[in-house]
């Protein structure tokens, strides 16, 4: 015969099974990439991407500023050297050449100001790369803590599968049919203790002569309320 005890100790197998499972589940769900480390990632990525937009902006700063003294040059040995001598072709270089050296002014202006910006995003750089050095070594030993974890729980989740097969060879069908229908809607817990008097699974007091046949051993009881099986406490 089945007895309650019997049922009891089976569910004890099977709520660290369950706890086993449930941690499992939890932990299959925290092994990969968080959403830290991907956020670190696109951050260096978006410190990149503007450091070569500066460098771009400052390389066209430069070609232009080039480009201008190209300009700036002969129209100075010209308007000096005294090679021409119309007055008014005179005036119409020096107003070119004033146009120009504002427009150089003004570039060497932005260029002035892109350096500080270029300091300012390498620094940005270096910060993204160190931070994101250290959200991968917390990731990689927090990857290994897991899987280490995992597999100390895999192995006791299948140590306790085979101590519930021995646990049960030998149980009457009608009684392992009735625990397991009750498990399933008693989140996890088929059978309960007794004690005072009291089902504690539901907390409800028990008629006299369910406790007084639950002290008899012959049979399984369960609870009117609840409908656990009980198990003298």
């Amino acid at each position: 015969m089945t007895s309650a005890a019997d049922l009891f100790a089976l569910q004890e197998i099977d709520l660290r099974r369950d706890s086993r499972r449930a941690l499992l589940a939890d932990i299959q769900g925290r092994i990969g990439e968080t959403e830290e480390l991907l956020a670190a990632r696109e951050a260096l990525s978006s410190a990149e991407a503007e450091l070569d937009r500066l460098r771009r902006q400052q390389r066209d700063v430069e070609e232009k500023l080039e480009d201008l003294e190209a300009k700036i040059r002969p129209l100075e040995k010209k308007l000096y050297d005294g090679s021409v001598r119309n007055p008014k072709e005179l005036s119409d270089m020096q107003k070119d050449l004033d146009s120009l050296k504002r427009r150089r002014s003004k570039l060497d202006d932005e260029g002035l100001a892109q350096m500080d910006a270029f300091e300012a995003a390498t620094a940005a750089l270096t910060a993204a790369r160190g931070e994101l050095g250290r959200v991968e070594t917390d990731w990689q030993q927090d990857q290994d803590s897991l899987r280490a974890e995992q597999s100390v729980a895999e192995a006791e989740s299948a140590r306790l599968g085979e101590e519930r097969g021995r646990r049960i060879q030998g149980m009457e069908r009608t009684a392992l049919s009735l625990y397991e229908s009750l498990r399933s809607t008693r989140q996890g817990r088929a059978v309960a203790r007794v004690e005072r008097g009291a089902c504690q699974g539901c907390r409800i007091s028990l008629p006299t002569h369910l406790v007084q046949r639950l002290r008899t051993g012959v049979g399984l009881v369960q609870c009117p309320s609840c409908e656990r099986i009980l198990v003298a406490g």
